[in-house]
């Protein structure tokens, strides 16, 4: 007698699983959308990507978890971890917060922030000292100063002008002052600012190339006008300046012709040697290579 009757409510929940999935009631699309997960207390649900006329009812493990992506009528439309689509009504499942992704991405360790960190044995490594402790420059975000990228244009300008003036290039912000430099790039008011006060000129077109590498003589004159020497124009023109910094031994020895890009490396040398020799240490922060010196001939050969 107790078998049957266990028999009896097997089959009543069987059919009455199979009524509860009565394709009648819900559409061949979600009414709605919807992005949440869910666990199945029952398990039956319908294996289609349409909940119309579809007979493939299956079973999920209870406990599972599945993402719902639609809502018709009572239905929700789940998709499987493994990518499988398919109906479940809404009362065999409950939100859960799970999901499919359980990895929890470990917080990493915190980095300590150390300026000036790739410059350790550079040979100009006490040259970028002075200018980064002198507020002439900075390093990057990550505490690099990268010695040996090449400086732009732009980026000279800016250390120049805010190693060497108050705020008064603030005033520049948002100018026009050449076609390529926009009035909302970050370095518009440093070369505005540069370009009233004689620092630098355009092209014959009109543009400025604030993204140019800068070259030796180039970088010489915005310099030396910046920190306060006369600028005469010789023939070429940058003979007079060339020579002036070679008879005071403003040159990096590494230095080899006229036209060479200048490194940022380069370019804390240069500024730290004018800088040294205005106040009277060049000679003991050169040394023993303070008879060293490049000339206009050197680089003009």
């Amino acid at each position: 007698m107790k078998k049957l009757i266990t028999l009896v409510l097997v089959l009543s929940a069987f059919f009455a699983a199979q009524t509860a999935f009565a394709t009648d009631v819900c559409s061949n699309e979600p009414h709605q959308t919807a992005d949440f997960y869910v666990e199945n207390h029952r398990v039956n649900w319908l294996l289609s990507m349409s909940c119309v006329d579809s007979d493939i009812l299956t079973t999920m493990p209870v406990g599972s978890v599945m993402h719902v992506i639609g809502k018709t009528e009572g239905w929700h439309k789940l998709e499987t971890e493994d990518g499988l689509i398919g109906w479940m009504w809404e009362d065999f499942v409950q939100p859960t917060t799970k999901t499919f992704n359980t990895y929890v991405e470990p917080t990493p360790e915190p980095v300590e922030y150390v300026a000036m960190r790739d410059i350790g044995g550079h040979k100009y490594e006490d040259a970028i000292w002075y200018v980064f402790n002198n507020d002439i420059v900075e390093g990057y975000e990550d505490g690099s100063y990268k010695p040996d990228q090449n400086i732009n244009r732009a980026e000279l300008l800016k250390i120049v002008v805010e190693s060497k003036y108050n705020n008064e290039f603030e005033a520049y912000e948002n100018r026009d002052c050449f076609t390529d430099v926009k009035s909302d790039a970050w370095y518009s008011k440093y070369v505005c600012f540069a370009e009233d006060m004689n620092l630098v000129e355009g092209y014959n077109d009109g543009s400025f190339k604030p993204a140019n590498e800068i070259n030796f003589v180039e970088a010489l004159k915005i310099v030396l006008i910046g920190m306060g020497y006369d600028y005469e124009v010789g023939d070429p023109w940058f003979s007079e300046i060339v020579v002036l910094a070679s008879e005071n031994n403003f040159i990096p020895l590494d230095v080899d012709k006229f036209e060479d890009v200048l490194s940022r490396a380069q370019m804390a040398e240069m500024i730290t040697r004018i800088m040294k020799f205005q106040s009277e240490e060049l000679d003991d922060y050169l040394g023993a290579m303070s008879e060293a010196r490049i000339t206009y001939e050197m680089l003009e050969s």
